[in-house]
């Protein structure tokens, strides 16, 4: 074998070791998929569907709201309201005294109001929890002149005011 014969031997094997990869479609850096867990069992109707130690996997139901979150949450609502209620202010008067009242989300819902579209001008009673609150989230029901208003509250804990992320009438008088 010739000099120049010798030294293009590496070439053609390196050549034909890459053109096997290629056609094979093997890649040395993907590793094999793994086989999905077999789903075809059915469940174990014995065992129970809360686990015994909770995870931060597991969703855990938020406890039901306290009194004093309950309390805090009236007083916040019916202030919104108070504030809300308030149809001769101009629009920037009165966004100017809603936005410290409203979520970010309350905020941009209600960008725009025109105050001269609220019925309602007064509140006039307590406010009421409604069923299915938690300490950082709930709705209060509003009494006004025009009607009640559901008022959804939230805050980012339990040291933190409550916020109105929606105002709404809910047609009862």
């Amino acid at each position: 074998m010739s000099r120049r014969a010798a030294a293009l031997v590496p070439l053609a094997l390196a050549a034909a070791l890459t053109l096997t990869a290629c056609t094979t479609g093997a890649d040395p850096n993907v590793t094999a998929p793994t086989a999905a867990p077999d789903m075809s069992t059915a469940p174990n109707p014995s065992a129970s569907s809360t686990p015994s130690v909770y995870d931060d996997a597991t969703a855990q139901p938020a406890p039901d709201a306290s009194e004093g979150a309950q309390q805090s949450a009236v007083d916040a609502a019916e202030k919104v309201v108070r504030t809300y209620a308030q149809p001769t202010l101009s629009p920037d008067e009165w966004a100017q005294q809603m936005t410290p009242l409203l979520s970010q989300s309350g905020a941009i819902a209600y960008e725009g109001q025109d105050p001269t579209t609220i019925p309602a001008t007064k509140v006039t009673g307590s406010g009421k929890v409604l069923p299915g609150a938690t300490d950082v989230a709930l709705n209060v029901l509003v009494p006004t002149d025009a009607g009640d208003y559901n008022v959804a509250l939230s805050r980012s804990g339990d040291s933190a005011s409550w916020l109105a992320n929606e105002i709404r009438p809910t047609g009862n008088q």
